[in-house]
């Protein structure tokens, strides 16, 4: 072998990374997807369930107001449906933290550990 096959050859040893690294990493990449799908999940269930609600909730309510014998009957069952809507917007914003929550937690979780290997490896060199 010549000089420049050898230094090459070193230069590839240095830079492979060993299996249980490997594995680790990809282990942790689809744990995130899968918790990252589970929270969409869970998401986009919750907000189909509350335009479930709000549409029936709406419809009921305008069957309440075409039968209003007063302007103020009429008033009263507008703001009982426009309450139960600001509601599911409410819970809308609430559901949506959460997810976004989730996403940082598990992005956190793995910075945190980056950033606790690398300064494990600082202070032993």
């Amino acid at each position: 072998m010549n000089d420049v096959t050898q230094q090459f050859q070193a230069v590839q040893g240095m830079m492979r990374v060993p299996a249980a690294a490997v594995e680790k990493n990809v282990r942790c990449f689809w744990n995130i997807q899968y918790n990252v799908l589970d929270s969409m999940e869970k998401f986009a269930n919750g907000w189909f369930e509350r335009r479930h609600v709000g549409t029936h909730a709406a419809l009921e309510a305008a069957q309440r107001m075409c039968k209003a014998q007063t302007p103020v009957d009429l008033t009263r069952e507008y703001q009982d449906w426009i309450s139960g809507a600001f509601q599911r917007l409410m819970a809308d914003g609430y559901a949506c933290q959460q997810l976004v929550g989730s996403f940082t937690g598990s992005i956190q979780d793995t910075e945190l550990q980056r950033f606790e290997k690398s300064t494990r490896y600082r202070k032993a060199a």
